[in-house]
């Protein structure tokens, strides 16, 4: 199995076994919420489309792509000489100051500037990942990055990581975008909706739907059409101690029954799902 670079809350390292059976034959995979990207390090689908809202993460993706070697040399000094509280906060802040003199200020900023400069930015987001509380990434109300110090004796250099991700994205010619879905889930007033959606795009367009979420009433609730299933799973990165440990998660799986194809009518697919044939 190949390890992400990051350490990520959520990340599905550890739900991949569970998950990958589920993950359909196709030729490209689309992740609107990438996070730590494991599942795109341990699948093997010729094209990917990987999304996220983050523009700290999306451009330590790109950097990783495009310059793996100088992003290594930028990130190993910083690894090497800034293991300690004093330089960790200056470099936060110096992080921080740059976002809120507006280069990261919109998504499109990424497009622009001097290639090294955000290779350079990548290399701190990276530091600050491994060497933060516990591989939190969290910001606060005004956009600064304000995770702790997380006093690690020697915190873990992802530098095969780094290269194997490189190499994954450049061989699948993946695709990093710093997508925001603000917009459209401020037009959504009922969640219901989004399972809506996902089912009518099953629906017309054949495309298998697969959701990983906590294994609460609530996610029962609104993936109700789905077949859900049930795992364990280990979580060891979080901002509370009590919250570690072993979670309950549900993998969730919407097919289209082979026998019809991928245009079933409302009708049709109303029957077939009170019929129980999702279920199997």
């Amino acid at each position: 199995m190949i390890r992400p670079p990051l350490k990520w809350a959520g990340g599905k390292t550890r739900v991949l076994p569970d998950l990958m059976p589920h993950l359909p034959k196709a030729s490209m995979l689309i992740e609107p919420f990438v996070g730590g990207a494991s599942v795109f390090l341990n699948t093997e689908y010729r094209r990917y489309i990987l999304a996220d809202i983050n523009i700290d993460l999306i451009n330590l993706y790109r950097s990783i792509k495009r310059q793996p070697e100088y992003l290594i040399y930028c990130a190993r000094n910083l690894f090497k000489n800034c293991n300690n509280s004093e330089s960790y906060y200056s470099t936060r802040w110096t992080f921080n100051a740059q976002a809120r003199a507006g280069e990261k200020s919109n998504h499109g900023a990424l497009r622009c500037g001097l290639l090294s400069y955000w290779t350079e930015r990548a290399a701190v987001f990276l530091y600050l990942n491994r060497h933060c509380f516990n591989g939190v990434c969290r910001y606060n109300i005004d956009g600064d990055f304000n995770v702790p110090y997380g006093k690690y004796k020697v915190p873990y250099f992802p530098e095969t990581e780094i290269r194997q991700f490189s190499e994954k994205a450049n061989d699948t010619r993946a695709i990093f975008l710093c997508a925001s879905f603000e917009r459209t889930l401020q037009l959504i007033t009922d969640r219901d909706a989004v399972v809506e959606s996902l089912i009518a795009v099953n629906q017309k367009f054949g495309v298998p739907v697969i959701i990983s979420n906590s294994d609460t009433a609530e996610t029962r609730e609104i993936y109700k059409p789905f077949n859900l299933h049930e795992l364990s799973v280990n979580r060891s990165v979080g901002a509370n101690a009590t919250t570690r440990g072993v979670a309950k998660e549900v993998i969730g799986v919407l097919k289209v029954c082979d026998g019809c194809g991928p245009c079933c009518g409302d009708a049709t697919y109303k029957i077939m799902q009170e019929a129980g044939v999702f279920n199997e």
